[in-house]
C-alpha cells in the first residue's frame, strides 16, 4: 500500500439532527471531512475539492498519529493514498475530541486506539 503522511493544525467536531462531523485542516485549509449520516448510518469521508467517497475500512490513532484505511476506489476517488497517515498537530484535548468522534462516526470492525 502506498502511504503519504498529511500534517492537520486544527480539528473542529459537530453534531447535528442529520449528522456527525469531524473536520481536520492544516493552515486554514480543510483536508477532509469525516461523518456519519443519521437518516442512512453510512459513515463517508470528503476530500478538500468536496467529493465524497466512503469511509476506511479500518483506522488507527496512536498518539498523535492517525492512519485511515481506505478501499481503493475511494482512495482513488478522494486523491488519498489507501493508507493515509496524518499526523495530528494539536493538544491533547483536540485528541480526546477526535478519539471520541472516530469511535461514534466510523463504523469500522478493524481500529485501534492508544492516547492519553
Amino acid at each position: 500500500m502506498d502511504s503519504t503522511r498529511l500534517r492537520v493544525d486544527r480539528i473542529d467536531v459537530w453534531q447535528t439532527d442529520s449528522e456527525h462531523t469531524l473536520s481536520l485542516t492544516v493552515a486554514g485549509v480543510h483536508v477532509m471531512l469525516i461523518r456519519i449520516r443519521y437518516d442512512g448510518w453510512g459513515d463517508e469521508v470528503i476530500n478538500g475539492a468536496g467529493t465524497v467517497a466512503a469511509g476506511p475500512g479500518a483506522w488507527t490513532l496512536i498518539g498523535h498519529e492517525l492512519s485511515l484505511e481506505f478501499g481503493p476506489r475511494a482512495a482513488a476517488a478522494l486523491g488519498f493514498p489507501r493508507d493515509c497517515r496524518l499526523r495530528l498537530d494539536v493538544d491533547a484535548d483536540a485528541i480526546r475530541r477526535v478519539r471520541a468522534a472516530l469511535l461514534e462516526i466510523l463504523d469500522c470492525a478493524c481500529f485501534v486506539v492508544d492516547t492519553a
